[in-house]
């Protein structure tokens, strides 16, 4: 063999050691672009998985959302309610205020007059003393005229008047006073009358006569 045919065939093996060695390059390249595509496919999946998942979560959160702004605004329209209800409330507070200074004032005047009622019975009760059929008669009898007075006096109240004393005064027509005398009537119990019927003797021309009464 000689030298070109040598030659050639280092050429081919050269050749064929390029061309086996891109085929087991083109190999482990199909194999890594295999394992490749198929973890891409796979990261695929697990993205559309998780994708998915984050569609449903999202779907969740609106759904919750939208009971919430319904929520939201339930709870609102409560508020204003509340709010309508506590003016309310409110105006009426100050209605019942001012009708209770009216109650107080109605009160304090009843009050008032209830004290004054009461102090009017207790006077009620206290002896209350009256003239009733009070009168007098002038007698000119020489040498020693007298004053005949007669009549009743009532005690209107409910205590019993003691000691009661009819003061009889006798004065001329000038005013003079001619003669004063006491007639003692006693105890009066209440609700009832005593009668008296005395002659008061004096001196001089009598023109007046009056009375006064007394008790304790």
């Amino acid at each position: 063999m000689g030298a070109e045919a040598k030659s050639r065939s280092r050429r081919a093996k050269v050749v064929l050691m390029i061309c086996v060695v891109l085929v087991v390059l083109l190999s482990v390249s199909n194999v890594m672009f295999f394992n490749t595509t198929q973890s891409l496919q796979n990261l695929i999946s697990t993205l559309d998985m998780q994708n998915s998942d984050l569609r449903k979560e999202i779907d969740t959160l609106q759904t919750r959302n939208t009971n919430l702004q319904s929520q939201i605004s339930s709870l609102q329209s409560q508020i204003n309610n509340l709010k309508s209800q506590i003016n309310s409330l409110k105006t009426q507070n100050d209605q019942l205020q001012s009708q209770e200074d009216v109650l107080r004032s109605e009160v304090d005047a009843l009050q008032t007059q209830n004290s004054r009622l009461q102090n009017e019975i207790e006077a009620l009760k206290a002896p209350q003393l009256h003239e009733v059929d009070v009168r007098w008669t002038d007698h000119e009898r020489y040498p020693s005229p007298y004053v005949s007075i007669q009549g009743s006096i009532f005690n209107s109240g409910s205590e019993t008047a003691y000691n009661a004393i009819l003061t009889v005064r006798i004065f001329d027509r000038a005013g003079t006073l001619l003669k004063s005398e006491e007639i003692h009537l006693g105890t009066i119990d209440g609700k009832s009358y005593i009668a008296f019927n005395v002659e008061i003797p004096y001196s001089g021309d009598a023109d007046s006569v009056t009375t006064t009464l007394t008790y304790d």
